[in-house]
């Protein structure tokens, strides 16, 4: 006699249970199916600007997270009061972690024109990289980026404006916490990013220079 493999039946009951079971796991952000965090350009940090390109360059560059908070921080006096002291500050924290940094402040530049050691200076600086592992874009005196950062010298006050000489603005993105994506991936993002902060403070501050931003 051949024996006849007998069919293992799943009640219908017991599927519906999985499959509401799957459903809520999904629906409350549970593993394997931890939600993101949604990123909405009224949380945004003002001093991040309001370039198009700023949340699909978040979206990009932060890894997944459930939740994304912001905090700007803004301090010091525009040029037109001859002070330097204009900082801004972004700080895009995760649930429990702080995700990505973006800080402007203004620097002395001294003269109008900088020379390439001037901006090997700056850049290594800003970047916290050596010379060798450090990349170059267009954008104002001197764009840069390194693994996981891009910065961005604008120029600002002209001379005589504030004492000391000429002034101009550093930008620095800093992600310290990584998306899936490879670093090729996002370098673009984060000079989209520098870029569009670089332009919301140099109006922000008043600056007199162009900011040789394109665009």
């Amino acid at each position: 006699m051949i024996a006849t493999p007998k069919k293992v039946v799943i009640p219908l009951a017991a599927l519906l249970a999985v499959a509401s079971s799957a459903v809520a796991v999904y629906a409350f952000g549970l593993p394997p199916f931890e939600r993101r965090g949604e990123i909405r350009a009224s949380d945004v940090c003002e001093s991040l600007g309001r370039s198009a390109k700023v949340i699909p360059a978040l979206k990009a560059s932060l890894p997944s997270d459930p939740v994304y908070r912001f905090d700007d921080r803004l301090s010091g006096r525009d040029i037109m009061s001859e002070s330097s002291s204009y900082t801004a500050d972004c700080l895009v924290w995760g649930e429990d972690h702080l995700l990505l940094t973006a800080r402007t402040e203004m620097i002395l530049t001294e003269t109008l024109e900088s020379t390439p050691s001037d901006v090997r200076n700056w850049a290594t600086t800003a970047l916290d990289a050596r010379e060798s592992h450090i990349k170059s874009f267009n954008a104002g005196t001197a764009g840069a980026t390194a693994a996981g950062k891009a910065a961005v010298l604008v120029p600002c006050a002209s001379p005589g404006r504030i004492p000391g000489g000429v002034y101009s603005l550093s930008v620095i993105v800093d992600l310290k916490s990584q998306a899936e994506s490879s670093e090729p991936n996002i370098r673009q993002e984060l000079i989209d990013l520098a870029t569009s902060a670089a332009g919301f403070s140099h109006a922000k501050a008043k600056c007199d220079l162009p900011s040789k931003l394109s665009g």
